[in-house]
C-alpha cells in the first residue's frame, strides 16, 4: 500500500531529528554529548524521570534532570580531569538554586579517582559551603558509562555505537509499526476479509515496515557519523537561508514541542540539520524499503525499467510522508504543542505521503509498462489454450485463477521475466492445475476458520 511508504517517510521525519540531535557527536569533544546522551537513554530505560536540560545554553547549569535532581556530566581522560572541568579560578561553579553543589557525573571507570580528587578540592576550600571531604561522594555521580564506550558511541561502526542507535531506533519503529498495522487491519476488513485474515495481515504488516523503519534508523544515525555530514552542511546551510528566519523558526519549533522555542540563526542552523537528516533518512528508508526490488534487479527477475520505476515510487512515497510530516506538526505545534505535534505530523504524513505515491504511479505508468502486466499478457494466453484443450468451465478456470494466486504468483511472475522462454515457464505451473482439476473435476477445499485462527495466533505469538 502507498500508505506503507508514506508510514515510512514519516519514520524517516524522525530520524531526521535525531540525526539533527546527533549532529554534536562529531566535535572535538563529541564523547561528552555521547555521555550525556547515553546515560539519559539509561536513566529513561530504567524508569527514572530524566530530561535533557543543557540545551537551554544556561551559563554554569545542568546538562541532565533526574528525578528532580540536576546533574552535569563530564567525561574527560582521567578522574582529577573530569573533577578539574568544574572549577574555574580555583572555585567550584555548578550550583543548585539552593547553592548547594550540583552533582557531577563521570565515567564509571574514573569514580574512585574522581571522589579522590573531589575530596582534595574540598581540603582545599574550593567548594562553597562544604568543608568535610567526606561528602565527596554526595558530589560526584557515577555515570553509567565507562570513558571509552562514550568515545565509541561518538564513532561510526563501533559496537557501542550500534547498540545505542538501535536502542534509540525502537520508539520510531514501534510508532510505525503500530500505525501501519492499525491501516492494514482496517483494510483487510473493509475489503471483506475475516478478523482473523484480518488480524494475520495486520502483524505480517507491522512487522514489515517496523523493522525496515528500525533498520533505517540505525544506518541514517550512523551515517550523521561520517564524513557525509560534513559534505552535505554547505547545501543545507544554504537551503536554510534561502528558507528565511521565518519559516525556519516555524519548522524548527514544530519538532520542539514542549522545548524552548527558537529562533534566528539559531533556527536556521537547526533546519540546516534537520535537512541534512530528512536527506540522508530519505535515501536510506527509500533503500531499505527498496532492497527486494534490487534483489530482484540482480537476479534478473524484473528490468531495470521496472525496478527504477518501483523505487521512484516509493522515494516519492517516502519524501511526501516525511515532508507532510514536518509541515504538520509545525502546524499542529502552532495549535497545540506535544498533542498537535504528533497529530498534526501523522496525519500531514499520511496524506502528502499517500497523495505522492499515487500521483508517482500514475506518471511513472504512463512511461513505462510494468514488467508485471507483460507477464500476465504470457499467463492469460496458456491458461485460454489451455482452457479449449481440456474444456474447462468458468468455476474451474475460476478455480484454477485462485490456485495460481495463492501460490505466490508474484515470485512466479518473476521467475518468468528472468526465463529465456517465459511461455514455456508459465506452462510448467499453469498445466499441472489444469490437469488435476480436469482430472478429479472436484473444487479445491479452503482452509477452514480455525486453520486461519491457529495460523493467526502462531503468527502473533511468533511477534
Amino acid at each position: 500500500m502507498s500508505e506503507d511508504q508514506a508510514i515510512a517517510g514519516i519514520g524517516g521525519a524522525a530520524h531526521s531529528v535525531i540525526y539533527a540531535d546527533n549532529v554534536v557527536l562529531n566535535a572535538s569533544r563529541g564523547h561528552g554529548f555521547a555521555a550525556e546522551k547515553a546515560n539519559h537513554l539509561k536513566d529513561v530505560l530504567s524508569g527514572k524521570d530524566a530530561q535533557i536540560i543543557g540545551g537551554n545554553n544556561l551559563k554554569n547549569g545542568a546538562d541532565r534532570l533526574v528525578d528532580g535532581i540536576q546533574v552535569q556530566t563530564k567525561y574527560c581522560a582521567s578522574g582529577a580531569k573530569s573533577i578539574r572541568e568544574c572549577f574555574h579560578d580555583g572555585q567550584f561553579r555548578y550550583f543548585n538554586s539552593d547553592q548547594s553543589p550540583m552533582q557531577i557525573e563521570v565515567p564509571a571507570d574514573q569514580y574512585d579517582a574522581a571522589i579522590e580528587a573531589m575530596q582534595s578540592r574540598i581540603s582545599r576550600g574550593q567548594v562553597p559551603g562544604i568543608h568535610d571531604p567526606s561528602e565527596a561522594s554526595q558530589i560526584v555521580r557515577k555515570g553509567g558509562f565507562t570513558y571509552n564506550q562514550a568515545r565509541n558511541i561518538a564513532k561510526f561502526g563501533t559496537i557501542e555505537s550500534v547498540t545505542y542507535d538501535a536502542i534509540q531506533g525502537v520508539q520510531v519503529a514501534g510508532t510505525a509499526m503500530g500505525l501501519s498495522a492499525a491501516i492494514a487491519f482496517a483494510y483487510a476488513m473493509w475489503n471483506g476479509e475475516s478478523l482473523e485474515a484480518s488480524i494475520k495481515q495486520a502483524c505480517s504488516t507491522g512487522l514489515t515496515i517496523g523493522g525496515a523503519t528500525w533498520l533505517s534508523a540505525i544506518l541514517t544515525a550512523q551515517i550523521g557519523r561520517t564524513g557525509v555530514e560534513k559534505s552535505l552542511r554547505p547545501t543545507s546551510d544554504f537551503l536554510a537561508k534561502k528558507i528565511g528566519s521565518k519559516t525556519s523558526a516555524f519548522v524548527a519549533n514544530g519538532f520542539r514541542a514542549g522545548n524552548n522555542p527558537i529562533y534566528g540563526a539559531a533556527a536556521k542552523s537547526n533546519v540546516s540539520k534537520l535537512l541534512r537528516g530528512n536527506f540522508v533518512a530519505g535515501v536510506v528508508t527509500t533503500l531499505v524499503l527498496s532492497s527486494s526490488d534490487i534483489a530482484h534487479l540482480t537476479r534478473g527477475q524484473i528490468s531495470k525499467r521496472q525496478a527504477l520505476k518501483n523505487v521512484t515510487s516509493k522515494a516519492a512515497g517516502v519524501a511526501g510522508g516525511a515532508s507532510g510530516y514536518a509541515l504538520g506538526a509545525s502546524i499542529g505545534t502552532a495549535f497545540m504543542p506535544g498533542a498537535g505535534t504528533i497529530a498534526g505530523g501523522l496525519l500531514g504524513g499520511l496524506l502528502a505521503g499517500s497523495m505522492t505515491t499515487s500521483a508517482s504511479r500514475v506518471i511513472l505508468d504512463k512511461l513505462a509498462e510494468d514488467d508485471a502486466i507483460r507477464m500476465i499478457a504470457v499467463i492469460e494466453k496458456e491458461l485460454q489454450r489451455l482452457a479449449f484443450e481440456y474444456l474447462l468451465s468458468p468455476t474451474e478456470i475460476s478455480q484454477i485463477i485462485d490456485s495460481l494466486i495463492a501460490s505466490d504468483l508474484p515470485y512466479k511472475m518473476r521467475r518468468m521475466y528472468a526465463s529465456s522462454y517465459p511461455d514455456g515457464y508459465a506452462i510448467g505451473f499453469i498445466e499441472p492445475r489444469v490437469m488435476k482439476i480436469a482430472g478429479s473435476r472436484t473444487r479445491l477445499s479452503l482452509p477452514n476458520s480455525q486453520q486461519l485462527l491457529n495460523a493467526c495466533e502462531e503468527l502473533v505469538l511468533a511477534t
